[in-house]
C-alpha cells in the first residue's frame, strides 16, 4: 500500500491491510445487529432495500456487498459502516445534520487539503476518470477505494460517504 497519508513508512506498516471481499468480523457484526429481527431473510432484505441474495451472502459467508448496499445495511441496523467493517470498535453513527453526500465531501476534503483529483488518483493508485464518474453520474466508490480515500484524508468512511459529521472514530 502506498504511503499517501503523510505518515512515515513505519506508520503505514502498522496500518492493517483490509480484505473487502469477505470478513468474518463483518459477518459477526451483521449477525449480531440482526439478532432477534422478525421475518425471513427475504423480508429483512426487503426492509433494508437490498436483494435477498446480498443479505444471505453477507450472513453466511461474510461477503461484503457493494457500497450502496453496505450503506443501506448500516442505515437499517443503526450502525456505522466503519463499525460493520471492523475499522472501529465504536458502534455509533450520528446522522449528518446537513444532508452531506460523498461527492460533496470528496470535493470539500480535496479543497481543504489543497489537492486536485489527479494528484489524489496518482497517490492512491486509481484512475482519474473515476472522479468524473463520481461527480457527474452520482456514483460512489467501492468499499476498498472509499477506504483508501478515507485513509488519504484521515477521515472515517461514514464521514466520507456523507453519513455523519464525525470526521474520525477510534481505530481498533
Amino acid at each position: 500500500m502506498r504511503n499517501f497519508s503523510g505518515g512515515s513508512d513505519e506508520d503505514m506498516a502498522k496500518t492493517p491491510s483490509r480484505d473487502f471481499a469477505a470478513s468474518a468480523l463483518f459477518q459477526q457484526r451483521l449477525s449480531d445487529a440482526l439478532a432477534g429481527e422478525a421475518g425471513s431473510n427475504a423480508d429483512i432484505a426487503g426492509r433494508m432495500g437490498i436483494s435477498k441474495d446480498v443479505l444471505i451472502r453477507a450472513l453466511r459467508a461474510g461477503l461484503i456487498p457493494g457500497t450502496r448496499s453496505l450503506i443501506k445495511i448500516a442505515d437499517y441496523t443503526g450502525s456505522s459502516v466503519d463499525f460493520l467493517l471492523g475499522l472501529t470498535d465504536t458502534d455509533c453513527c450520528a446522522a449528518t445534520a446537513e444532508g452531506a453526500t460523498f461527492q460533496g465531501r470528496l470535493q470539500e476534503l480535496a479543497r481543504r487539503r489543497g489537492v486536485k483529483y489527479g494528484r489524489i488518483a496518482a497517490d492512491i493508485g486509481i484512475s482519474r476518470s473515476l472522479f468524473n464518474a463520481w461527480a457527474q453520474n452520482g456514483y460512489i466508490p467501492s468499499a476498498e477505494i472509499a477506504y483508501q480515500l478515507a485513509l488519504y484524508f484521515s477521515v472515517s468512511l461514514d464521514y466520507l460517504l456523507g453519513r455523519t459529521d464525525a470526521e474520525r472514530y477510534a481505530r481498533p
